[in-house]
């Protein structure tokens, strides 16, 4: 009856003593929860990594780094953020009959479409270019961004 009783209490002290199935879910949901994001884990809908510097251009249809492919363009108006640049891309070299704009605080690139020699247009840009000086001015002809090629 001693060893009965013996192995009854030692049996029920190591079944209280065990977490439950709660307690162990529950620590696994913490250690799931605690995770540090993953680095570099921020493609966007088209694949581009904003962490690795690209964005996606609609006209080249393919992930970009503006700031290698684009011409810089400086801001000019004095109501324009100074540390902020405008970009152009251009399709190809051959072919310039759209140009990508992309502008700060524009949520989406702007795509303008050539209308004389070396001026490209839509309804809130105009953009030109003299000399390897590309300008960038909005609808009311006031001069917002310049830069040259470089």
């Amino acid at each position: 009856m001693k060893k009965h009783f013996s192995i009854l209490t030692l049996t029920y002290l190591l079944m209280a003593c065990a977490p439950s199935n709660k307690q162990k879910q529950d620590t696994l949901t913490v250690e799931k929860v605690n995770l540090p994001p993953m680095v570099g884990n921020d493609a966007d809908e088209h694949g581009c990594k904003a962490s690795a510097g690209y964005q996606w251009s609609v006209l080249r249809n393919e992930c970009i780094r503006i700031f290698e492919t684009g011409v810089r363009l400086d801001p000019v108006a004095k109501d324009l953020e100074q540390s902020l640049s405008a970009f152009v891309v251009i399709k190809t070299d051959s072919s310039d009959q759209e140009i990508e704009l992309f502008v700060p605080y524009d949520e989406q690139t702007i795509i303008v479409k050539k209308e004389a020699t070396n001026k490209w247009k839509n309804d809130k840009y105009v953009l030109t270019k003299a000399k390897e000086i590309y300008s960038i001015e909005d609808a009311n002809k006031k001069l917002l961004y310049k830069g040259a090629v470089e």
